[in-house]
């Protein structure tokens, strides 16, 4: 019997878009052959997006080389490299990667490729076949809702779960590496034997959650794929000597899951060697589809501090001091964190592959965009919302180069925030000073900031741009508070016909002015 078979690297799988705006398919190895004819993935998920975009990251560092420093510590060589590439990168360009170097890197794991070799699948664990139980494709597949749960726009349940196309779970694998829910998983069973003879042996479902789950990042966008790859590559930084960075499928063998997990290298261990998920897939007898699936922990240690932080994330500074990654929010437009990409505050700190955008030829540079991908989920397992979001070519305005532009990016989106808090908290106040609040103390549900700043958020963004284009950052908060007003009047004139509601609209917005006439005081006397 002909087992089945499925080479990433030869197969079809990764959408890509075509720069004349068709539609592909390739194998890892066209994607980087091509990539300088390519526009962009096509990926529409965007855990899924960010978790192939972070391959082929690593996939660009091993055959560019620039995956390690020559002299350690010192990155002026890597800094000369990768200005090199880019300018080569610049389009259009003629040509892309060297195929030569792409075809000796895959041919160099020849047979570790196969998403379902019976002794290495790509990715996988295939110990988990003696180790853990299958769960079944709907818990491997994110879009699906869990065996037990009600059934809204997939129609899957636990009697009924459809195999996935195998080009499909190739994606749904890496999200579940990156973004894998925390929680009960398929119990996993673990037998060693001690040095001094005795059995060691755990048993346990619990797994911890992704290394990206909830955390949103930031890509470097380029005009062809070619670009955004080279662009978006991490400084290995201070990464151990070389050779001991590998990825999962460089390893002769798959880690001790008894053991502390492996050290987090740069760029491998930083991009892909964080999981705390083991899976193993199981394919019709034609490979063409995934029919079950073993999902379970990797790790019971936890990992160890790693080199460096997250090359693609936001880190922002917490009540409590400590430095953490920005979360996805599905609630905060995506522009409000402009300034945080332009320069690093007290408060927040860019991503690295952002802050090295400046130090890249200006016919690259001032072309850049930024992409952000992100999962409005908790901490273990439940996801809420989608998020991607595309920014304008910004890198003319990064500190290095404008730094009035970054400051009064700043300025702009902390005074959008504040009016924000403040018509928040106004309305909350006078609707609970209402009787008809006072009939409902316990009820926390004001329903006019809720319709309030759906209508300001918006205008908001709008009015950002305005004044950002225009470097107006004068009088920012009397400009977010004459939306502000709007807002209080789009949320409670049709009940203003009520003296009482009259009277607590009028005070929200006196509440308004005085706060942007404290902000920004001028001389003439203020209308009340």
């Amino acid at each position: 019997m002909t087992l089945p078979t499925y080479p990433v690297d030869r197969r079809p799988w990764v959408p890509v878009l075509s720069h004349e705006g068709e539609l592909e398919v390739l194998s890892l190895r066209d994607v980087l052959s091509q990539a300088h004819r390519l526009r962009d993935i096509a990926v529409p998920t965007p855990p899924a997006a960010s978790a192939i975009l972070r391959l082929l990251y690593l996939l660009t560092a091993r055959v560019t080389r620039l995956d390690q420093h020559t002299v350690p510590g010192d990155d002026r060589d890597w800094q000369s490299r990768r200005f090199a590439l880019a300018r080569a990168s610049a389009f259009p360009a003629d040509t892309g990667f060297d195929t030569e170097a792409v075809d000796e890197y895959f041919d160099r794991y020849e047979d570790r490729w196969d998403l379902y070799s019976p002794v290495r699948p790509w990715m996988q664990d295939i110990r988990l076949v003696t180790e853990a139980r299958k769960i079944g494709v709907n818990r491997f597949d994110p879009t699906r809702p869990r065996d037990n749960s009600p059934v809204w726009f997939r129609h899957t349940h636990k009697g009924h779960a459809p195999a996935i196309p195998t080009a499909q779970a190739i994606q749904w694998l890496l999200v579940t590496h990156l973004y894998g829910p925390g929680g009960g998983g398929g119990t996993r069973t673990v037998s060693r034997q001690r040095a001094d003879g005795t059995g060691h042996v755990v048993s346990d479902q619990y797994m911890s959650s992704g290394p990206l789950r909830a955390a949103l990042t930031y890509y470097p966008l380029g005009r062809s794929l070619f670009e955004t790859l080279v662009i978006g590559l991490p400084d290995p930084g201070a990464a151990p000597e070389p050779g001991t960075d590998v990825a999962l499928w460089e390893r002769e063998g798959p880690p001790d899951p008894l053991a502390p997990p492996p050290p987090v290298t740069s760029p491998a261990g930083l991009l892909l060697g964080r999981s705390r998920h083991a899976v193993l897939l199981h394919p019709d007898p034609s490979g063409d589809t995934v029919v079950d699936a073993r999902i379970t922990w990797a790790f019971k240690e936890p990992h160890p501090p790693i080199l460096g932080r997250d090359p693609y994330t936001i880190r922002e500074r917490t009540k409590q001091g400590e430095w953490k990654d920005r979360r996805a929010d599905a609630t905060r437009a995506l522009w409000r964190d402009l300034d945080a990409l332009l320069a690093d505050s007290e408060d927040h700190t860019r991503p690295d592959t952002v802050t090295g955008i400046h130090t890249l030829p200006p016919e690259v540079r001032d072309h850049v965009r930024v992409r952000a991908h992100g999962v409005h989920q908790d901490r273990k397992s439940v996801d809420r919302q989608w998020i991607t979001s595309t920014t304008p070519p910004l890198f003319i305005w990064l500190e290095e180069h404008d730094p009035d532009y970054a400051h009064g990016a700043a300025v702009l989106r902390s005074a959008a925030e504040t009016v924000a808090g403040v018509l928040r908290s106004a309305l909350r106040q006078e609707y609970r000073s209402l009787s008809i609040a006072n009939s409902r103390p316990d009820d926390k549900d004001v329903p006019w900031v809720a319709a309030a700043l759906t209508w300001y958020w918006p205008r908001a963004e709008e009015r950002f741009w305005e004044l950002f284009h225009a470097r107006d950052f004068v009088e920012p908060y009397r400009a977010f508070t004459a939306l502000a007003e709007d807002a209080v009047a789009e949320a409670t004139d049709h009940l203003a016909h009520q003296a009482a509601v009259a009277r607590a609209q009028a005070q929200v917005i006196r509440y308004l002015r005085n706060h942007a006439a404290k902000k920004e005081p001028r001389n003439d006397k203020e209308p009340q």
